[in-house]
């Protein structure tokens, strides 16, 4: 029982440990903007990894539609949500940010090729790819709503 009880307790320092590697970012630049302050366009392109609260999330594929729904409290770093192999796409996002800073990208691994707005529903945005590129989301202190669905 004694080795149950070590073992859980260095399971929980690891976790904790691990958790505090994550940088938290403060939204300093007021409510209404809601660009990036620390997380640079590089981070955005290269990292993925961060710190959610609070976080709902779902993806169904059908008849070759996938719908991703996510709902995220607060989110600090950089979230691959989606991996676009060879092929055409269209993507409709609908993209609200509760609070925070954010940004809503297609990368390439080299390069940012679509930025979303904050805010806006029904963007719709066409693409062929021939490697992979990437949906990934940005967040400071951010809590967002986000409805994605992908057509191939």
């Amino acid at each position: 029982m004694k080795k149950i009880y070590l073992l859980f307790i260095i399971l929980l320092t690891l976790f904790l440990t691990s958790c505090s590697a994550f940088k938290t970012y403060e939204d300093t630049n007021g409510e209404d903007d809601y660009s990036l302050q620390e997380i640079t366009e590089e981070m955005v392109i290269k990292n993925k990894g961060g710190v959610q609260i609070a976080a709902v999330s779902s993806e169904v594929t059908k008849d070759g539609v996938t719908n991703i729904k996510l709902s995220v409290g607060e989110f600090n770093g950089v979230n691959q949500i989606h991996v676009f192999r060879k092929g055409s796409y269209t993507v409709n996002v609908n993209y609200e940010v509760t609070s925070g800073n954010s940004r809503l990208v297609i990368t390439d691994g080299s390069s940012i090729i679509k930025d979303f707005n904050v805010n806006e529903d029904n963007q719709v945005y066409e693409f062929t790819c021939e490697k992979n590129y990437y949906l990934k989301l940005a967040g400071e202190s951010c809590g967002y709503k986000l409805n994605v669905e992908i057509k191939k």
